[in-house]
């Protein structure tokens, strides 16, 4: 594990929070509106610009990001019907969350195979993002991700979090070839806490 992972998960400065959330706002954004670019004119394309966040703090910088996130998913929803909205939207966004997470994974060290790192990059990673949580461990294989409090849910419908979270299951491939990411209950649903079940399926794993 690297010494950056290592100091980072135990705390991460502000600077870096506000410059890692511009990161992750300008590349989800961006992925949205050029898909949403293939199915509408360029009218529609101006009404979802987002305001500018800079000299913002970072929690408007989250409620501006993820109020930008909602009214393209609904744009993108109205075009082309939800069902198809929920695979185009869910299809980019895995794949900006695996280069998001394969960045990280160069930049802090982490170890393929190893639990540890992937939740201390996890963890850095929600922190930018305003999400509490923990890693509930059955094995060493296999863990349920639950989420106890998420900044973002305050503007996310619960259709804007099923597109939204193809995101952080992209972002765990990426951290790790071998692990997989699934959520199976959303806040934004009714329920009391997020939760995502996480799977290793190689077979030699570091601790």
């Amino acid at each position: 594990m690297g010494l950056r992972l290592r100091f980072l998960c135990w705390w991460t400065p502000n600077w870096v929070l506000s410059r890692e959330l511009d990161h992750v706002s300008a590349v989800t954004s961006a992925a949205l509106k050029s898909l949403l670019a293939t199915c509408v004119d360029s009218k529609q394309i101006q009404r979802v610009e987002g305001k500018a966040q800079h000299s913002k703090t970072i929690e408007e910088k989250r409620s501006l990001m993820a109020a930008e996130h909602a009214m393209i998913v609904q744009e993108l929803a109205t075009a082309v019907g939800r069902d198809e909205a929920l695979t185009l939207g869910r299809e980019a966004l895995f794949e900006v969350g695996r280069r998001l997470g394969v960045e990280t994974r160069e930049k802090l060290g982490v170890r393929s195979g190893s639990p540890k790192d992937l939740v201390r990059a996890a963890t850095i990673l929600y922190r930018v993002l305003g999400i509490d949580f923990n890693a509930e461990w059955s094995g060493t294989d296999q863990a349920t991700l639950v989420v106890n409090r998420c900044a973002l849910a305050q503007k996310y419908s619960e259709f804007t979090c099923r597109v939204l979270s193809a995101t952080d299951e992209g972002v765990v491939r990426g951290l790790d070839p071998n692990a997989t990411m699934t959520f199976e209950e959303l806040i934004t649903s009714g329920c009391p806490k997020c939760r995502a079940k996480i799977e290793f399926n190689n077979q030699r794993r570091e601790t």
